[in-house]
């Protein structure tokens, strides 16, 4: 199934159980490869195998033993690092991204590239504590409005109470995360279920910026409108990546 990514990096010395080994294993892997990891490249043919083999030998340990990661450097040259030998640093959604992790990042910490599955792909880069406080913002609008009279007993209503809900688990999910991470939402090859004339001008950041904005100024009902307008659009990428058509389940 397509998916959608959010990954953590943190700064490798707060890895401090195993800081030696990924520091040993990101120099290696910057000198065999010519640099840092990227989320959204690929392994071709035996590539990977010959890797694991090669830095094996280095670290004086069995292939099974070699333990991966992902990683990325800051303008001074410190290393940060998502181990991908398990999901604390890497979450994954299938078919959509959550709506609440549009919140954590802003329209121009947005990048477009060309991927090696052969779409324009879109994600975001951010650090923790803008993030953090952006889920901040949203919770306090969220809030301040959740019972107004306009939008209690509105569908509305039950939304936000759903959103509050969902911010408050990624934010606690966040919380533990060293203070100068960084962040990146990445679409990944949900891209390749968005038309290509408009994966250019997909902004959902923006769409849910707006719908919060519409909340906090009261303006319930054109609120509830952009976001039937957001709900459908992911429901049509949904369906696409899930395989189905009008007509049903394409085989």
């Amino acid at each position: 199934m397509p998916s959608s990514t959010l990954i953590v990096y943190e700064p490798l010395g707060s890895f401090r159980e195993r800081q030696d080994y990924w520091e040993d294993y990101v120099k290696y892997y910057e000198k065999y490869w010519g640099g840092p990891t990227s989320p959204f490249g690929m392994w071709f043919g035996n590539e990977y195998s010959a890797f694991k083999k090669s830095i094996a030998n280095h670290l004086g340990i069995e292939i099974n033993e070699v333990d991966d990661c992902l990683f990325m450097k800051d303008g001074s040259g410190e290393y940060f690092i998502a181990p991908t030998n398990n999901t604390d640093n890497i979450f994954s959604s299938e078919n959509v991204v959550p709506l609440e992790w549009f919140i954590l990042v802003a329209e121009d910490e947005r990048k477009n590239f060309y991927s090696h599955w052969g779409f324009n792909s879109i994600h975001y880069d951010s650090n923790l504590l803008s993030s953090i406080k952006r889920l901040d913002d949203a919770r306090n609008i969220l809030e301040g409005n959740i019972n107004s009279d306009d939008s209690r007993g509105n569908a509305l209503s039950s939304f936000l109470g759903e959103l509050l809900l969902s911010i408050n688990h990624l934010d606690n999910l966040l919380s533990g995360f060293d203070d100068k991470s960084f962040l990146i939402l990445n679409y990944g090859d949900i891209c390749s279920n968005i038309h290509l004339y408009t994966l250019k001008n997909e902004n959902s950041v923006f769409d849910i910026k707006n719908i919060l904005y519409l909340v906090s100024q009261n303006s319930i009902e054109e609120a509830g409108l952009n976001l039937k307008l957001f709900f459908q659009k992911w429901d049509d990428i949904r369906d696409k990546c899930m395989g189905v058509s009008d007509e049903g389940l394409i085989q």
